[in-house]
């Protein structure tokens, strides 16, 4: 049984919310039954990872996060909750889904980013599952990567192969980011740092792939990747996500 980590504990400081509720709990245009809706952010992550054919889910809360706990307990009975008492970066969080897992393949996906595009996600939650002693990453392209984690890759036909990948370097080597959808292999759950102030993912995924488990990419259209992350871009984020629902209405 192959589950999916979401993650939601953070305070959403970037995103203007200051901790009043949780930036996951934002809401975005989504295509339901021919409609067009609004639905929080996760409420769509959650919804389209089950059109893909994903079952079970863990979702990452900060521990006084009744709101979103009791709004997503209330749509879904196929997700578990665990806590991150003290906000200690992205690896942190994920590694805290470990205790209740057994050492198997996860895919994980930030709770503030959504892959707009259904039919790349069909395709990468198909040819990952195919694949599981494999790394599989979400790459985009991006203006600024020293912004992003940043992957070093080679291409052989339609195959990337990502060799490295660092997190926000003042020197990235290339423009392809990660977007925060994997799919990765038990190896970096074991790999991620247990103490520090703000544990990022990266890291473990590139100890994984330099201990030679391999690693491959799937490039997006950045414009089919949302992310409600910062104040300044969410109106960009709404207008995106409606033109898609509409477009596929």
């Amino acid at each position: 049984m192959t589950r999916c980590i979401i993650t939601a504990a953070g305070m959403g400081k970037r995103s203007g919310l200051d901790g009043k509720f949780r930036k996951e709990m934002l809401p975005v245009y989504d295509l339901r039954d021919g409609r067009i809706v609004l639905r929080p952010i996760i409420d769509c992550i959650i919804t389209h990872l089950m059109n893909s054919g994903l079952s079970q889910f863990i979702v990452v809360l900060d521990p006084g996060d009744n709101f979103t706990e009791n709004y997503i307990s209330s749509e879904f009975s196929n997700v578990e909750f665990v806590y991150q008492e003290n906000r200690a970066g992205f690896g942190d969080a994920v590694a805290r889904a470990a205790n209740i897992m057994d050492e198997e393949p996860f895919f994980l996906n930030a709770g503030d980013g959504l892959i707009l595009d259904q039919d790349f996600l069909d395709i990468f939650v198909e040819r990952a599952s195919s694949d599981p002693s494999s790394n599989h990453l979400c790459l985009m392209e991006v203006t600024e990567p020293q912004k992003y984690g940043t992957a070093e890759y080679t291409v052989s036909g339609d195959l990337i192969e990502v060799r490295s990948v660092v997190e926000k370097s003042k020197s990235p080597p290339s423009n392809l980011a990660l977007c925060a959808f994997y799919y990765l292999n038990w190896d970096v759950m074991t790999r991620i740092e247990r103490t520090g102030s703000n544990i990022e993912i990266t890291p473990a995924i590139n100890r994984s792939i330099m201990d030679g488990i391999r690693t491959y990419g799937y490039r997006i259209d950045r414009s089919k990747w949302i992310s409600v992350g910062v104040s300044e871009s969410y109106i960009d984020v709404l207008g995106r996500s409606l033109e898609y629902s509409k477009s596929h209405r």
